[in-house]
């Protein structure tokens, strides 16, 4: 079975989100009469709504919110940029729609979002979202959680070109004419995103896998009418993670009962496995939806809030992986990729082929963003291997394969419950320096792997940096502090007392815990080396002044290969004391002096 290339791409690299949505907006305009700005304000400041939404989210450069009223607008907006426009009806001396096509004359390219206090005593006209001058309508009422999707809905659509063509971005795309019940589905949307990633954000060993996760997150786009629908289909059909339409829309400027139904019912055709989702405040067209088929939620429901929560986890794969039966029971769950590959290899052959037919594993690989393992998953079947057993090798060849390229070239802080050597080939313990001799070996397992070139240069040679775990400085120097390590030089002991003295101090509970973890999945003999800030110095190394031990680490008794290791490490410690390396030490500093 071939495989496809496009997991070692650099759109699967996790450094590639300092590349993702580089439009950012920043500022934001809101036209209003000064008695609604006043009314806005009166409760807690949108701008300070916004920090707060932001922090909760983790996300950095909230944007500002300026108030103005109409009159006021124009003159703004041609002195000052601004990335984005909010406007309310009622405005003072001007009408909105007016006002919105005159900003369009000034600044052709800034979103304007026109914000309803409801529909109910609005004219005809402010009721749709397509109007002239004015991009989306929404109603809103103040909602901090709306107010952060209008901003990423308005991001998403500047950047979405960029980010599919940087990292393989997917798209959600929402249908849907009404203000109302698109101020109500937008953030519930956005909530799933936001949950989604989060999830995976708690799970990265790096901040670089963690942004990645962040950067990489499905956009959101939105149609008011069948023809947009159809327009971002088309532009956007390859990448597409789900549709969620309503059944009336617009359709050559005429109401259809049947528009969303149509747009579906092609998509559903040209991708048969594409998750779709249609809405109705009319409970007869459940029926229809079926026939297409597609998810169907019904508008009235008394909790449209899970009822979309559970379209995302059962029919995007958002949330744990579940394995299930033909019938539908749970037999066991999965949180992350570790955990999906350790239990592949375990659970029926019924539930592998059935999972495998739904294409549930590339559904839910998708959900993470990993495409490229994602789509080379879904472009297998069942009946192209002879046995069960090869699919399942074969899926848990690919998770392996992509948990591997994900870390490789990485440092990883050591996580006891996310360690795995077989797929982290640099960690660290610690928040510290790594030293000289780790920092370079960590520089060249990044080199080796942004640049492949190197080793195809040399085919019949294979470069490898050696698996490697690091403890920084920072535990060498709360060990020797919280031991009264320096007491003993200052003593004038004889070496073997200090010796004797580094290997009574207990090392950090912590510490040894994760070194227990370590040697549980590491089984090969070590070298425990230093690595000092000072060892590779431009003019004064201190390289070959410390000692290096080997351990076999082959012991059948845990507790002894874990203290062979303890005793490896506080050896390598009482190093840096001993004479030859104090002597070196005070030359250079003699000499610094003179």
């Amino acid at each position: 079975m071939s495989k496809t290339t496009e997991p070692l791409t650099r759109q699967s690299r996790p450094e590639v989100f300092r590349e993702l949505a580089p439009q950012k907006i920043r500022e934001i305009l809101l036209i209003s009469s000064s008695y609604n700005i006043y009314n806005m304000e009166e409760d807690g400041s949108l701008t300070s709504k916004m920090v707060n939404e932001y922090k909760g989210l983790n996300l950095s450069c909230p944007p500002r919110i300026t108030g103005v009223s109409s009159v006021e607008a124009m003159a703004l907006l041609t002195d000052q940029r601004f990335d984005l426009v909010f406007m309310v009806p009622h405005l003072d001396k001007m009408d909105p729609l007016c006002l919105g096509r005159q900003i369009k004359e000034i600044c052709p390219d800034i979103m304007v979002i026109l914000l309803l206090p409801g529909t109910r005593g609005t004219l005809p006209e402010l009721k749709q979202q397509k109007i002239d001058g004015v991009d989306w309508t929404f109603t809103w009422s103040g909602n901090p959680d709306m107010l952060l999707a209008m901003v990423k809905l308005t991001e998403d659509r500047l950047n979405v070109g960029h980010d599919i063509k940087v990292a393989n971005v997917r798209v959600i795309i929402l249908v849907e004419d009404s203000p109302e019940y698109a101020a109500c589905f937008l953030p519930m949307i956005y909530r799933e995103i936001v949950r989604q990633t989060q999830a995976l954000v708690k799970i990265g060993c790096s901040d670089c896998l963690k942004l990645a996760a962040m950067g990489k997150r499905p956009k959101v786009l939105m149609a008011s009418n069948y023809e947009e629908a159809k327009d971002l289909y088309e532009q956007y059909g390859s990448h597409l993670l789900c549709v969620i339409s309503d059944t009336r829309l617009p359709r050559s400027e005429k109401e259809d009962d049947r528009a969303g139904i149509s747009i579906l019912s092609q998509i559903r055709e040209d991708i048969p496995e594409i998750p779709l989702l249609l809405m109705s405040a009319e409970t007869k067209n459940r029926e229809k939806a079926r026939q297409i088929p597609a998810v169907f939620l019904d508008k009235n429901a008394s909790d449209l809030n899970q009822d979309l929560h559970l379209f995302f986890r059962n029919h995007l794969g958002f949330g744990d992986f579940v394995f299930r039966n033909r019938a539908g029971e749970e037999i066991d769950r999965a949180s992350n990729l570790a955990v999906l590959e350790k239990k592949l290899a375990a659970i029926p052959d019924e539930s592998v082929l059935f999972h495998a037919e739904q294409h549930h594993f590339s559904t839910w690989l998708m959900a993470r963003c990993e495409v490229g393992t994602a789509l080379e998953v879904r472009a297998v079947k069942p009946n192209d291997f002879d046995t069960i057993d090869g699919l399942r090798s074969h899926i848990i060849g690919q998770i392996r394969d992509l948990r591997k390229h994900r870390h490789k070239g990485l440092t990883l802080q050591f996580n006891a419950d996310l360690f795995d050597a077989d797929v982290m080939d640099f960690s660290k313990i610690g928040t510290g320096s790594m030293g000289g001799k780790a920092r370079g070996l960590a520089f060249m397992a990044d080199l080796l792997t942004r640049h492949p070139e190197i080793q195809e240069q040399y085919p019949k040679i294979k470069i490898k940096i050696p698996n490697t775990l690091v403890l920084c400085t920072d535990l060498f120097d709360g060990f020797v502090a919280d031991n009264h390590l320096k007491d003993l030089v200052l003593r004038g002991l004889s070496l073997e007392q200090i010796v004797q003295g580094f290997l009574d101090a207990p090392l950090p509970d912590d510490l040894i815990r994760k070194l227990e973890i370590f040697l549980d999945q590491v089984r090969v003999p070590l070298a425990v080396r230093s690595s000092s800030q000072l060892e590779d110095d431009r003019f004064t190394p201190y390289a070959g002044l410390y000692k290096t031990y080997k351990i076999p680490n082959n012991h059948e008794d845990p507790k002894v290969r874990l203290d062979h290791l303890v005793t490896a490490v506080k050896l390598v410690y009482a190093s840096t004391y001993y004479k030859n390396a104090r002597r070196f030490c005070r030359n250079i500093a003699e000499q610094t002096i003179t």
